[in-house]
């Protein structure tokens, strides 16, 4: 797992604009994988931020990166809360509520519909998409169902925050100077 795939697809959760961010990634060899975990999660720590696997499927790793403080807000919000205790979840533990993720991750072998609440979606988007409803406004990151000019500048703010990471990425800049620590850890 390189420092570009870290910025192409994390950059939001690196800059403190995004609860959390997904990523697949070639995995071969799990020890190595596992060593690489541990030394990018020695300059996330400092931050408040974590990055696990949350499956290992036909040479892939799919990877969480996850800012903890935003995200136990984020699933303890009263809808979110309640949906996901329906799901078998204990929002008020993250650590148990990610790994509840990864194992609906692994038995369904795909995306469960309440990851948005641990990708720090919108909970009346992730709710409405759960439901199946097809009269979202826009799409891009995730499906919005209301406040379209919102999302839409979200999108946008989250593209930027990518092109600009790559940016400073490529002119040097190491990773572990890119992470934002926010007023929150």
């Amino acid at each position: 797992m390189s420092d570009t795939e870290i910025i192409r697809y994390c950059s939001p959760t690196l800059a403190g604009l995004k609860t959390a961010s997904l990523f697949t990634t070639p995995c071969d060899d799990y020890d190595s994988l596992r060593q690489q975990i541990l030394r990018i999660n020695a300059k996330l720590r400092r931050c408040g931020l974590r990055l696990i696997p949350l499956s290992l499927r036909k040479g892939r790793a799919l990877i969480y990166i996850y800012r903890e403080a935003a995200l136990a807000k984020d699933i303890l919000r009263t809808a979110s809360s309640r949906v996901l205790e329906t799901l078998g979840y204990t929002p008020q533990d993250v650590a148990r509520s990610v790994c509840h993720l990864s194992r609906r991750i692994r038995e369904c072998g795909d995306f469960p519909h309440e990851i948005g609440f641990f990708l720090g979606y919108p909970e009346t988007d992730v709710i409405c998409f759960m439901e199946g409803r097809k009269d979202y406004v826009c799409a891009d990151v995730w499906k919005a169902y209301s406040n379209e000019e919102e999302a839409k500048k979200t999108f946008t703010l989250y593209r930027r925050c990518t092109e600009l990471y790559t940016k400073r990425l490529e002119s040097g800049e190491p990773i572990d100077r890119l992470i934002v620590k926010t007023a929150e850890n």
